[in-house]
């Protein structure tokens, strides 16, 4: 399947529908409560969003996925206790919010009894939602027919969550140990594309595979824990720190196709209708475990040396297994005029063997008061050893059967000096240079594969600097430039030059303005890669006093990428090029008034607008222009002793030129109620 380039847009701005900003509360704040011996104060937001939407529903749950319904804003509490009352805890602290469907829900809470032991645990969940329509038909370009393949076809439905506990005990004052669980996991609904394809396949085949991506439904489920116990230790001007544990991996795939007989995405070609898969089946799985060692130091050798430094073992193992089986019809020569049905099984075991060690070692010097010297230097060492046996079967007859070998062998040396000046009180300059050498060597049945194998050395010289001429102004950037003797892959750069700077202009304690500005070239000519970003955006911001203040604000983002792309196998063409070039405007602007002592407004919105086309060889531009405001207005009220009343109105709309299958429009209402105690 061809590859595609994919329009960048910018979402930065999305806080403003999340999370509206408020005024601080100006309402004389309650007394503590007492609970369990514990003098307790918090504060509570709970309130109903009314949503009313036209267009695709899935492109605004991607955006923002703000539904309708009851939610539990945030709740805090915190508590002290006094001292020697509570032989348990000196206080604590319970921070939720997001609860009741709201994308990002999460909570800590965290005990702690002073020189004893602090108790922290954390959760948090984040949902991810990416459907196109699939189903509109992009414009044709002119003397072709219109292609019906508007996307991948890649949807998901995901959700990630967040698990960690912490506690820390402390023995002495010097001595402390420390306990940590983290779990993290991953599982929901992924639709994708996958062609049918099996160890020994030949080269029919691969023209078969190429003019035929289905459409496959392919749950996703992973888990990954780590268990550690460490110790920290401080004496006079040293601090060592060493974690010793266990980690594991989990990691299920399974994909089917959604419909029986099913066709391949690729319609416009005949041959294709007589290419349809009755079942496909594929189900691939990993469970890998590793002990963990981590340490680390920092210490003072004397008044003008600080040195720094440390070690991180692991060694993932663990099996990895593979079973695929394929019924339908294909074709049995290489033009796609001949077919005949199939039946294909194929299955793999595999053991998996992956240590990896990473040292550090740094310094830093003080030559004089006013130089510095740093260095550090870090050498990583991964290897992948991979052996595994592979059986397949066409048509009952054995296409492949063996056993392979292979090991990947990466070893990376990064080098960073950097001189550090400080002549004046306003004048920080830091120039340096950074050496980074990676050695890649893989084998495959103990013999070097020469392509893949790859000695690259890459040396770039920085320099950054901060510069504050007067209280009014002041200037801070970084110029990097790095140059690689060899690319490892057709989008990686031999050249990557870039810079980035920061004006800030504060000529009265009321007025603000900062501007950004980032340039980045990026080039490897021998596949006519090239990426350039182009980035300006400034801000600016007016305080009147307390009651009243505004902002505006505008970027400007450039994006070009370019490259060639060779495919090994298939029917022609094999050569294609791809160029995407993007231009993102984004306007926006705020006000925050309080025309009464607890009345208050605040107005906020932002304007986006993206021109551009993403294009490939022989295929119509399918994505381009695009245009997305959001608007959003606050009110509140602050009512004496009951707490804080607001009314959250969101305005939004979004509309794509090329193919306009994803647009829609949206209406947010939220009413809130915001209680202290």
């Amino acid at each position: 399947m061809r590859p595609r380039s994919y329009r960048r847009v910018p979402i930065a701005l999305l806080w403003l529908a999340l999370a509206p900003g408020l005024l601080a509360q100006d309402q004389e704040q309650p007394r503590p409560l007492t609970l369990g011996g514990f003098a307790t104060q918090g504060s509570a937001t709970v309130g109903y969003r009314f949503t009313d939407f036209q267009g695709r529903q899935e492109k605004f749950l991607e955006l923002f996925n703000l539904e309708k319904g009851f939610r539990l804003m945030d709740f805090n509490l915190l508590g002290r206790a006094k001292e020697g009352v509570s032989p348990f805890a000196d206080s604590y602290s319970l921070n939720v919010s997001g609860l009741g469907g709201d994308p990002y829900p999460g909570g800590q809470l965290t005990l702690r009894k002073d020189h004893l032991y602090d108790l922290r645990l954390n959760y948090r969940q984040s949902y991810y939602y990416w459907d196109q329509n699939d189903s509109v038909i992009p414009p044709a370009a002119s003397g072709q027919s219109a292609l019906h393949n508007l996307t991948t076809n890649h949807n998901w439905a995901t959700v990630r969550r967040f698990g960690s506990a912490n506690l820390t005990l402390h023995a002495t004052n010097n001595l402390r140990f420390l306990f940590e669980y983290n779990r993290t996991s991953r599982d929901g609904v992924n639709f994708t594309t996958r062609t049918l394809d099996y160890f020994g396949s030949d080269t029919t085949w691969a023209a078969f595979l190429r003019a035929n991506p289905y459409y496959v439904e392919a749950p996703i489920n992973d888990l990954a824990q780590r268990f550690t116990g460490g110790i920290s230790y401080t004496w006079r001007d040293w601090s060592f720190h060493y974690r010793l544990g266990f980690q594991t991996f989990k990691q299920m795939l399974t994909w089917n196709n959604v419909s029986s007989p099913e066709q391949s995405l690729y319609v416009d070609s005949s041959a294709t209708d007589n290419e349809q898969v009755t079942s496909a089946l594929w189900l691939e799985s990993r469970r890998l475990k590793t002990p963990l060692s981590e340490f680390s130091y920092t210490g003072k050798v004397n008044r003008r040396l600080d040195i720094r430094g440390g070690y991180i073992f692991y060694r993932y193992r663990g099996p990895a297994t593979l079973q695929a089986a394929f019924v339908g019809n294909a074709r049995t020569n290489s033009g796609g005029t001949a077919f005949a049905p199939y039946t294909v099984s194929t299955d793999s075991r595999a053991n998996l063997t992956e240590p990896n060690h990473v040292v550090d070692e740094g310094f830093s010097l003080k030559i004089k008061d006013w130089w510095n010297l740093h260095a550090d230097y870090r050498y990583s060492r991964f290897t992948v050893d991979s052996r595994a046996t592979f059986h397949s079967l066409r048509d009952g007859t054995t296409a492949s059967d063996g056993e392979v070998a292979n090991q990947w062998l990466l070893g990376t040396h990064l080098l960073d000096v950097n001189m550090e000046f400080l002549p004046t009180r306003s004048l920080v300059l830091r120039p340096g240079i950074r050496y980074l050498k990676r050695d890649v060597e893989v084998l495959e049945d103990n013999e070097v594969d020469a392509v893949r194998t790859r000695r690259i050395k890459t040396v770039w010289p920085t320099l950054s600097g901060f510069y504050r001429p007067s209280r009014m102004f002041s200037v801070r950037g970084d110029f990097q430039s790095s140059t690689s003797g060899i690319s490892y892959t057709r989008v990686s750069s031999h050249t990557d030059v870039g810079s980035r700077f920061v004006f800030r202009f504060k000529p009265t304690a009321r007025l603000s303005i900062e501007d950004n500005l980032t340039i980045r070239n990026r080039k490897f000519l021998d596949t006519d890669f090239r990426n350039n970003l182009r980035l300006n955006a400034i801000t600016v911001s007016y305080a009147l006093d307390d009651q009243f203040s505004v902002f505006g604000g505008f970027s400007y983002d450039s994006f070009l990428g370019t490259a060639s792309v060779t495919f090994i196998r298939g029917t022609a063409p094999l050569d294609v090029t791809w160029r995407d070039q993007t231009v993102n405007r984004v306007w926006q602007a705020g006000i925050a008034a309080k025309p009464h002592r607890n009345l208050g407004v605040n107005l906020s919105g932002n304007f986006v607008r993206t021109t551009g086309a993403g294009e490939i060889t022989g295929e119509p531009p399918y994505f381009g222009p695009m245009t997305w405001p959001l608007a959003t207005g606050t009110v509140y009220y602050d009512f004496p002793k009951l707490g804080r009343l607001s009314l959250d109105l969101q305005r939004t709309y979004y509309l794509e030129e090329i193919v306009p299958g994803n647009d829609f429009q949206a209406n947010l209402l939220t009413i809130r109620w915001t209680r202290d105690f």
